[in-house]
């Protein structure tokens, strides 16, 4: 854990891994470690490093240059660059730091000054969503502690909770119902509770289950509480998740109901079979789309 690869270096910083090792072996940086059975890897300083040296090099600093500055010289040039596409860059990165130091405190600080400078919709959908995006590849070749990624999500959730705490009482009731849950072994919540928020600014009523919802306890309040509408987000789901016939049960049983599904997991499988009472949101802007034709 926290020990990467080259490849994890070079996807994590868009720095190609022959460029890593001409930059070992001309200017002495970014030198990996070795294990006790001579395996190179890199730890979570080095990827510190990398991110940092990436980036400036990717911005016009020669790394025969960067080798040279000391790492006060360096963070002093990190901070001092006025490039609105650079600092947001460097803001992932100091992101990606505070995860895999465990400081919570300068995470959900970063966090805090860019929802009160852009507000929460921005926050989510630009940097929220770059932030998940860049670290993915950590999450899924376990470079990453679990319990790293369930600090960092529980607090971006309660960035969300609240910014939904905060929206005006609902008024107009004339306005569609959407019952909203996550399959039975989806414990990915945070896209379903974005929805919710998304839903409640554009005056819905919503249904919330929320995640590791059983399809009879679905079909249960739907038939209790009779929403317009139904939506489930599918992130990752279990490993032994079949999607085509999920969607196919959800189509039984929801028959005389619209259900719409949005999560990664439709980018990643192919979905042999289309239901008619079934509409797949691929994107935000498809679920954005979605909220302004109901």
């Amino acid at each position: 854990m926290n020990r990467f690869s080259i490849k994890d270096i070079e996807n994590l910083t868009g720095i190609k891994a022959h460029t890593l090792r001409i930059w070992e072996q001309r200017h002495g940086i970014i030198i990996p470690k070795r294990t006790d059975t001579n395996i190179r890897y890199y730890d979570g300083e080095d990827l510190k490093l990398a991110l940092k040296v990436a980036l400036l090099n990717q911005h016009g600093h020669k790394i025969s240059r960067i080798q040279k500055m000391s790492d006060d010289q360096v963070n002093a040039l990190l901070r001092e660059t006025t490039d609105v596409e650079f600092q947001f860059e460097y803001l992932l990165n100091n992101l990606l730091e505070a995860t895999i130091d465990m400081n919570m405190e300068q995470f959900e600080a970063l966090i805090n000054k860019y929802i009160k400078k852009f507000g929460i919709e921005q926050a989510v959908e630009q940097l929220i969503f770059s932030f998940l995006e860049k670290i993915g590849i950590m999450w899924m070749t376990n470079r990453i502690f679990p319990a790293q990624e369930h600090l960092v999500s529980n607090i971006i959730m309660r960035k969300i909770l609240l910014a939904i705490e905060k929206l005006p009482t609902k008024t107009d009731f004339a306005q569609p119902k959407f019952l909203l849950f996550l399959p039975e072994g989806e414990i990915h919540e945070m896209g379903l509770l974005y929805m919710q928020y998304l839903l409640l600014k554009h005056n819905n009523t919503v249904v919330y289950l929320g995640a590791n919802t059983p399809t009879n306890d679905v079909a249960f309040v739907c038939n209790a509480t009779q929403p317009d509408y139904l939506y489930t987000h599918i992130t990752s789901a279990s490993n032994d998740f079949d999607i085509d016939k999920y969607m196919l049960k959800l189509s039984e049983i929801h028959a005389g109901k619209k259900v719409f599904v949005s999560g990664t997991m439709l980018s990643k499988t192919t979905i042999s079979n289309r239901y008619d009472n079934i509409d797949l949101l691929n994107s935000l802007d498809d679920v954005k789309n979605m909220l302004h034709s109901i």
